[in-house]
């Protein structure tokens, strides 16, 4: 399938041909600027709070789990698997902007109120059925890989010297002795690599053939998706390839899926049947505009379905199995339930969405 060419061609057709894609409004007891975390049921939330603390709300009661300093913000991460969380904690987070800074990470039983700590740095990821975890060390520029079950399992990979502080790799485990990571030379390149933990051997599955990109990472089930996208200035254009497998994955075995000239943001996340991300619909290079939205391409067919149509559209994340698109004053759901603000939930009738044509 070629998506050589750019899709800001759909706009020629009017758009009055088409209902328009209205998306639900993610729904909340609590003020959705102070969300941190909720559970798909709705029925558990994570709430920041002005004084500091981290509070944690049921529909019987609600209680702080968490005491810092005002000026301290959370962010919590949890996998598809539901057995475990972690929290970032990053005090002082509009006062202290030193980029090597390293937070305090906490982990603890998934919807849970009881966190330990396990580490300090950034980026905090859960794997292979939440028995492993990762981290990215901010100071020393290495990634902390380390098995839950046996505490003096803990492994440290150190990525290529780089005077870059912005950059923070993107980390998936494949099984217990690989795992899959990006990096960064001095010279702008980027590129995935495999490292085995047993053997300490590294190997290169992806060099970037042109400066200027960044790669993505994500993973569900049975695949992996790694996503290529430029950096606004350098119109390197855009690219999504998948490993998929049954058995026992290949690591030369990624297939692309998706290419073409147009920047796309990215910002990528793994779906059950589809790679959501924000895509460039229409693009003026020489003053720098463009028109962006969410879409889903399908990992079966390669098809590619615009989602949003709100035309400023700079990020999608994932919480507990909700892919959700934060606009503005709002956040909106792609996929998932749409909230709890009561006790009862409503799922969507359908995804909204519209397929774009070749």
């Amino acid at each position: 399938m070629d998506f050589s060419k750019s899709l800001a061609f759909i706009f020629i057709f009017s758009t009055s041909a088409w209902a328009r894609i209205e998306l639900p409004r993610f729904a909340a007891k609590q003020a959705l600027e102070n969300i941190r975390f909720m559970t798909v049921d709705g029925r558990i939330t994570y709430n920041q709070k002005r004084s500091g603390a981290l509070a944690f709300a049921t529909s019987f009661r609600t209680i702080d789990i968490l005491e810092n300093p005002q000026g301290t913000n959370y962010y919590i991460t949890a996998s598809s698997y539901r057995k475990k969380m972690v929290i970032e904690v990053e005090k002082e987070w509009h006062r202290n902007l030193d980029l090597t800074k390293n937070n305090e990470l906490l982990i603890g039983t998934f919807a849970g109120t009881q966190f330990l700590p396990i580490g300090a740095g950034r980026a905090p990821r859960l794997h292979l059925d939440d028995d492993w975890i990762t981290w990215f060390d901010a100071k020393e520029k290495v990634i902390h890989v380390h098995f839950l079950r046996v505490k003096d399992r803990h492994y440290v990979i150190k990525l290529n010297p780089k005077l870059n502080n912005f950059y923070i790799p993107e980390v998936v485990m494949l099984n217990p002795e690989t795992i899959m990571y990006t990096d960064i030379n001095d010279k702008g390149f980027a590129a995935l690599l495999s490292y085995n933990i047993i053997s300490q051997k590294l190997t290169v599955i992806k060099k970037s053939e042109v400066s200027g990109t960044r790669m993505e990472l994500c993973r569900f089930g049975n695949y992996i998706a790694m996503g290529e996208f430029s950096f606004d200035d350098a119109n390197r254009g855009s690219s999504i390839q998948v490993l998929a497998w049954k058995d026992k994955p290949n690591l030369a075995g990624f297939t692309n899926l998706y290419r073409v000239s147009d920047n796309d943001i990215g910002n990528m996340v793994c779906g059950k049947d589809n790679v959501w991300f924000v895509k460039t619909m229409s693009e003026d290079r020489k003053l720098n505009i463009r028109q962006t939205e969410a879409v889903s391409l399908e990992i079966n067919t390669s098809k590619i379905t615009m989602r949003s149509e709100l035309e400023r559209v700079t990020n999608i994340i994932e919480m507990d199995g909700r892919i959700l698109l934060p606009f503005r004053e709002d956040i909106f759901v792609l996929e998932g339930p749409a909230g709890a603000n009561n006790d009862v939930l409503k799922d969507p009738e359908k995804q909204p969405g519209r397929r774009i044509k070749k």
